[in-house]
């Protein structure tokens, strides 16, 4: 697709979100990753800058570390229970000391799964 061909595959490349890019390379480099809620409408980044993290944490091993779920295909709770779960159990394998789990289109959650996620994260 066009728009994947082009997207930004590095911080410099993203365009308006000068504050918020530099504040994301600190906690790249850093390795100390909070949890993050990017909000706003479409076509601002928010995607593209949560997968630019994924890449820059983790490179070749992204697949293993980093889960993308689009949940407004899937919003039930058996996939927080199942997918979200299971992946948040394991532990992370090389230097980056945690995962990430990005959650696109997290507002389309049954509340049931939102209350199951906010569960998750505490534990």
């Amino acid at each position: 697709m066009f728009v994947e061909k082009y997207r930004p595959k590095d911080f410099h490349e993203v365009k308006g979100q000068e504050k918020i890019v530099e504040r994301v390379k600190a906690f790249i480099e850093t390795k100390n990753m909070p949890h993050l809620l990017f909000s706003g409408p479409a076509g601002i980044g928010k995607t593209t800058l949560s997968l630019i993290i994924g890449n820059k944490l983790f490179g070749d091993d992204k697949n293993s570390l980093f889960l993308e779920l689009n949940a407004s295909d899937e919003r039930g709770i058996d996939v927080v229970r199942n997918k979200v779960k299971d992946f948040a159990r394991t532990r992370a394998i090389k230097d980056v000391p945690f995962k990430v789990i990005y959650l696109d289109e997290c507002d389309s959650l049954t509340k049931d799964a939102q209350q199951a996620l906010r569960r998750t994260m505490e534990t």
